[in-house]
């Protein structure tokens, strides 16, 4: 598969992922049997079909930054102490950061190990907020929201618990004139192409975002709990409010699990297409695809599913996100493949990373 997406691979576009794994948990339903292909971006994702229980997650990506990242993660998890874990992420105020790489450094693999040797300046800054992707987010929350609201008003914003009072916070105390006027002009495509996000991932983009975009922040913000929702919380704060609710590798039990389980991973570096052409039938039980269709023409995805049919199992579970870009399982492909619309359109009202358009739920026939 060659795209112009190749100029991205030797970049750290994200230090977390931006998908809500809830979400996988349900449609994809793991267990001790499935042997799941997940794109990799951050790792967090690809760790918590670990956390649930898969027998094996193979963690591909075009981006050996990415990897590095996701090997890193794994290693820290296996060799670190568990608070020295997550103060070495940057969940805390502490400067031992670059002291704990130092203790990792002699368990990473030579890449990983060169790579992280050039950036230690993104270990001591705090590695979760160093991606393309939180750095822009970071812009946000410091010269854009402090126009809209005070810190006083933020605070009680991710502290919502849902429902009529929630609602009534957000029509009467968050949903200004400045709020939607500024998110509207951060948020266009223009400024995300620039800083955010590259122009290459709204090549197949049709019509404005910003209004779209503004339209599901409405939904996370008004609808969805923000006081369990981490997504919210560190777009908004920079810190997740309770890390046992944030991504479930960061949690006391899912980290013990992943530093446990990390020999079932394997890391990848390989596009997508060529990989799966290259697949043994059968390999696979469950995929997670983040939102990687978002990026390839109709052709492609189609291509691409075809290659998934042939690498997965009799009844092998599929999931994806679509952001912008509507793809999901063509007609083509009917009398092979399932899709249950129903659970994509109920899975998608409770996506707490709220950014996403769709979710797709897919089943090898």
């Amino acid at each position: 598969m060659s795209t112009n997406l190749d100029v991205m691979a030797d970049r750290l576009s994200y230090a977390q992922c931006w998908e809500d794994p809830r979400l996988l948990t349900q449609a994809l339903r793991v267990g001790p049997d499935d042997d799941v292909l997940s794109i990799c971006s951050a790792g967090d994702n690809s760790f918590s079909l670990l956390i649930d229980g898969a027998r094996s997650v193979t963690a591909i990506d075009l981006s050996r930054p990415q990897l590095y990242l996701a090997e890193l993660k794994m290693v820290a998890a296996r060799v670190l102490p568990f608070e020295g874990f997550r103060s070495f992420l940057g969940l805390d105020a502490f400067g031992r950061r670059v002291w704990f790489y130092h203790e990792l450094r002699p368990h990473l693999s030579d890449g990983a190990r060169s790579y992280w040797d050039q950036n230690e300046e993104s270990i001591r800054l705090g590695l979760l907020g160093q991606g393309r992707f939180e750095r822009y987010l970071e812009q946000f929350r410091k010269r854009v929201l402090p126009l809209v609201h005070r810190a006083g008003t933020v605070d009680k914003m991710v502290s919502q618990h849902g429902g009529a009072a929630q609602q009534k916070f957000f029509d009467e105390r968050w949903d200004t004139w400045r709020w939607r006027g500024l998110f509207k002009l951060f948020f266009s495509q223009f400024v995300m192409a620039r800083s955010g996000r590259s122009p290459e991932q709204f090549r197949y983009v049709q019509g404005p975002i910003s209004l779209a975009l503004l339209e599901r922040a409405r939904h996370g913000l008004r609808e969805l709990p923000t006081e369990d929702n981490p997504f919210i919380q560190w777009i908004l704060t920079g810190q997740y409010m309770d890390l046992e609710k944030a991504h479930p590798y960061l949690s006391s039990k899912g980290a013990k699990l992943l530093a446990e389980r990390t020999e079932r991973v394997r890391l990848v570096c390989a596009d997508l297409e060529s990989f799966l052409t290259d697949c043994e039938p059968g390999s696979f039980s469950a995929f997670n695809y983040s939102n990687v269709f978002e990026y390839l023409s109709e052709a492609q995805h189609q291509r691409i599913l075809e290659l998934t049919i042939r690498a997965a199992r009799p009844g092998a579970r599929i999931a994806y996100w679509n952001l912008f870009v509507p793809r999901f399982r063509p007609a083509a492909l009917a009398d092979r493949m399932t899709r249950n619309e129903a659970l994509g359109a109920a899975l998608i009202r409770q996506d707490r990373s709220f950014v996403y358009g769709d979710f797709q739920v897919e089943q090898v026939r």
